[in-house]
């Protein structure tokens, strides 16, 4: 993928860039979060140095987040360069091709004020980050999916472990309070992201009765 060439501003100190996957036709998305003691960076890909130099405005980088062991991504590069350290989940060790320095278990608090949420079902290593920025924010990695003209839904099945799993991590997170939800694939919702999450859920119950 090329270098992505934009940095937006997804709600207050929430930031994203992203790359175009030309085979698989959808955004991979990377995300900065802007905490009182730092900057953390979620699944971050390769960015231009216009792109960088406005990540490094945003403060001294912080820690690094995988939301599973796939997207690592260019984790390794921003850990050496800036001397950071890489977080996943602790069965993210077993399948991650970067060295994780810090594995994370289910409820952990993290640097910045980060809450990590484990999703079990569309991978072993799967967890989500709950943040306060932005009146309450989640991010996501591959538990949920926001395809153009499709709206939210799970990924395919070939590519889930256990959809049934995969439903059931993702009602935890209508215990928490957030009013945006960002992805690692797909636009995030940036209003009533909680609504659309439960409606996604109800939903998805009806239709597999």
């Amino acid at each position: 993928m090329e270098p992505a060439t934009r940095l937006r501003e997804i709600a207050k100190n929430l930031y994203g860039w992203s790359s175009f996957h030309n085979q698989w036709k959808i955004d991979f998305n990377s995300y900065a979060i802007k905490t009182p003691d730092g900057v953390v960076l979620v699944d971050p890909l390769k960015p231009t140095p216009a792109v960088l130099k406005k990540l490094e405005a945003l403060g001294e980088f912080l820690a690094i987040y995988l939301t599973n062991a796939h997207h690592d991504r260019e984790a390794d590069s921003f850990r050496k360069q800036y001397q950071i350290q890489v977080y996943a989940h602790e069965k993210a060790k077993s399948d991650c091709d970067t060295k994780i320095d810090v594995l994370v278990l289910d409820g952990e608090k993290l640097p910045g004020g980060v809450r990590a949420v484990y999703l079990p079902g569309s991978s072993a290593s799967e967890m989500a980050l709950h943040v306060k920025v932005g009146g309450g924010t989640i991010l996501v990695g591959d538990a949920l999916l926001r395809q153009p003209n499709h709206g939210v839904e799970l990924l395919p099945d070939q590519y889930l472990e256990d959809r049934k799993q995969a439903l059931a991590s993702l009602r935890r997170l209508l215990e928490l309070d957030f009013k945006v939800i960002t992805f690692a694939h797909g636009d995030p919702i940036t209003e009533d992201a909680h609504k659309t999450i439960a409606a996604f859920l109800q939903k998805t119950k009806k239709n597999s009765k």
